[in-house]
């Protein structure tokens, strides 16, 4: 619905800028097709006319980088704090070639945060991992929540619920896999200085308690990401994306 100038000037500054946000999210989404587009930002620059924010070209001839320019800080301005899933991506990801995959197989062990396992996903899709071993309360793709975050690469990764580790670890041993665990300690390796043998799982534990005793026992070596910052920890996804670029550029 549009709005006049002076209904647009009697609503308070918070109910104005939730009007401007909502003409960006459309003309972010609707940015293709050009009439449309070009519709909402004539109603986009009317209420900011109204709102005398300054603008000194006809913003319907702006490029979508010069727009987000314009549009970033309003959003910021009144609020709006974007999440992954909510991005607009215009590259063309559904007709590649088929990709094949490597013999790193991803073990979970008791993460909380629905957003880090939607990120490994994504990562773990990117490099072509086999497998993603989902242990303990670690939540699925089932959850609506990893869905978003992972944004469609949980179909492309193969991946099972578990409700321990050692089950899982126990029967890749058996298919003699060499299992590699993600942790600080005083006998952990850096990872630049780690062979990665080929087939290879590695255990990356809950975000705030790491990965227990027991299950350090469990790997056969145990890896860190060189770290010189005073806050010696990266967020799990973080990790795990450094973790699979350093194994498939090895292999490669």
């Amino acid at each position: 619905m549009k709005f006049t100038k002076d209904i647009f000037q009697k609503f308070n500054h918070e109910k104005q800028g939730k009007k401007l946000i909502e003409l960006i999210t459309k003309i972010d989404a609707g940015w293709q097709n050009e009439p449309l587009r070009k519709e909402l930002l004539k109603e986009f620059q009317a209420y900011l006319a109204y709102m005398n924010y300054e603008i000194k070209k006809d913003i319907r001839t702006l490029s979508k980088r010069e727009f987000l320019a314009l549009a970033v800080p309003i959003e910021q301005e009144f609020g709006k704090n974007l999440k992954d899933d909510e991005f607009i991506i215009l590259k063309d990801d559904e007709h590649k070639p088929e990709k094949s995959t490597i013999p790193l197989y991803l073990i979970l062990d008791d993460l909380r945060s629905a957003f880090n396992v939607g990120s490994i996903f994504r990562s773990a899709e990117c490099f072509g991992v086999s497998h993603i071993y989902l242990c303990g309360y670690t939540p699925t793709p089932e959850n609506k929540k990893v869905q978003k975050t992972a944004m469609g690469t949980d179909e492309f990764v193969k991946w099972s619920a578990h409700s321990s580790v050692e089950q899982v670890v126990r029967k890749l041993k058996k298919d003699r896999f060499t299992i590699y665990a993600l942790e600080t300690t005083t006998h952990s390796i850096d990872i630049s200085q780690t062979n990665f043998k080929k087939k290879c799982a590695l255990i990356l534990g809950n975000e705030a308690l790491g990965i227990s005793e027991e299950t350090l026992k469990l790997a056969d070596k145990i890896i860190q990401i060189p770290l010189s910052g005073w806050k010696n920890s990266l967020n799990v996804g973080v990790c795990t994306a450094i973790c699979c670029y350093e194994i498939s550029r090895q292999w490669e």
